[in-house]
């Protein structure tokens, strides 16, 4: 596919990313008026005009575009941030589907709500989509796994849940259920209500202190296979209710910081989660051979898989709890070998070579505006230094001379200072895997 804003920077265009001159790959091109061009011999389609080339360089004066020269377009809709293409040949027979709380009332010009506070967030994980989708409808694991993180939780408070699949939501579109923790339960607050959307939808939504209570969140994930052994995560989280000091406090932090985190969270689980995946594939075991579900924490774990073993034929590939793919073996050959341990410059979660820049920084505009000026003001504060200290030692005796080394020898220790600081944020924007060594460094451990 390649997409395109209209000239008014609004309407997305989808098409296939084929020219029909000698199918380039028009996404290898640019925009001109709003047009999309093929860098390769400069013709140009126009998405407003169902993809019908207006413009050869190379045609006669009075020779006539072919009529053949129209791009293949598709039906495109951005719903709740998310951009959804229709992939049949007919119309589509279905809308994309919604999260409600009145989430498509974003601005798109500022990306605020009027009612809640927002956050969105992408990032390409190194295992199969189904193992994210275990992974996000396992609260239990948050506090263990997220120790100590911000936005994570903290080991103490890792507790039994109270976790309930509806009864009779189980169907080829999903299921339903409602979790709590065991203290939440002790007090009677209420569930924290789960959906799972076929194919790889979670939403939550939640009133954690009560209907009395003006707090309200609710998050929306949207797992998607990339290729064999790697997904994707469109994630939002929006919640409302809170001080409004609190809300000045989260609101505040640059948005580049807060997807950093963000994949510090998700990293954390990076190195465990694709060693389960090479577990069955070196073992060829079912999975309900070597899990050991408990009902106080698996049971969403459990019903997403026996989901899985029920409709997964309707996949390209799937591991179910007792069912597999009966080509699942050759595709599960196809993922990269991990070693056993976590070492990171081996593990295929957090070798050296794919860092947190190609999992996430890459395909975010905000963050990799940001790491660009991080790199310009790290340099600036380099060369601050190297000229702070070329005319400081270049320079003379006399009174004026003194006065303005008083200001320039100062400067040396402050831009040097400056420039570490920014290197060191610099390297933020590409982190490997390094929980176990997080984890090594703790005291009593």
């Amino acid at each position: 596919m390649v997409l395109w804003r209209s000239e008014d920077n609004n309407v997305i265009h989808c098409a296939d990313d084929v020219c029909p001159h000698r199918a380039a790959a028009l996404s290898e091109g640019r925009l001109r008026d709003g047009k999309i061009e093929c860098y390769y011999h400069g013709w140009q389609y126009d998405g407003k005009n169902n993809g019908e080339c207006n413009f050869i360089p190379q045609l006669e004066k009075d020779a006539q575009i072919p009529k053949k020269a129209c791009l293949r377009m598709r039906d495109c809709r951005v719903v709740e941030g998310i951009v959804w293409v229709w992939m049949g040949d007919d119309a589509p027979s279905s809308d994309p589907p919604e999260q409600g709380d009145g989430m498509g009332d974003v601005d798109p010009k500022t990306g605020r709500h009027k009612d809640y506070v927002l956050n969105d967030f992408q990032i390409d994980l190194p295992y199969d989509h189904s193992f994210l989708v275990e992974n996000l409808i396992d609260p239990a694991h948050v506090p263990i796994s997220h120790d100590a993180t911000s936005g994570g939780g903290k080991r103490e408070n890792a507790q039994a849940y109270e976790m309930i699949v509806d009864g009779g939501s189980m169907s080829s579109g999903g299921f339903t259920g409602r979790f709590r923790t065991a203290t939440q339960r002790e007090k009677d607050d209420p569930f924290i209500e789960l959906t799972f959307e076929a194919p790889g939808i979670i939403r939550q939504k939640g009133m954690p202190r009560g209907a009395d209570s003006p707090l309200r969140f609710g998050a929306a994930l949207h797992c998607m296979p990339m290729t064999l052994g790697r997904s994707r995560l469109l994630f939002r989280a929006y919640f409302t209710g809170i001080p409004a000091f609190a809300k000045l406090l989260i609101t505040a932090k640059p948005k580049f910081l807060q997807d950093l985190n963000s994949c510090k969270i998700l990293e954390q689980d990076a190195g465990l989660i694709t060693t389960q995946e090479d577990h069955f594939k070196r073992t060829k075991h079912a999975l309900k051979d070597d899990y050991i579900l408990l009902s106080s924490s698996d049971a969403f774990v459990k019903a997403y898989r026996q989901w899985l073993d029920k409709v997964g034929d309707g996949m390209p590939w799937y591991q179910g709890l007792a069912t597999r793919s009966n080509n699942a073996d050759d595709h599960l050959a196809a993922i990269p070998p991990s070693p056993p341990n976590l070492n990171a410059i081996n593990h295929r979660a957090g070798n050296h070579v794919e860092t947190r820049y190609h999992r996430h920084v890459m395909h975010c505009p905000n963050t990799l505006k940001a790491l660009h000026k991080v790199q310009m003001l790290k340099k600036s504060m380099m060369a601050l230094a190297v000229a702070s200290i070329t005319l400081s030692c270049g320079m003379a005796t006399s009174n004026q001379q003194l006065r303005m080394l008083k200001f320039l020898v100062p400067l040396v220790p402050l831009s040097s200072a400056a420039a570490a600081g920014l290197h060191k944020l610099e390297q933020c924007f590409f982190v490997s895997f390094k929980r176990k060594k997080q984890m090594a460094t703790e005291s009593g451990i």
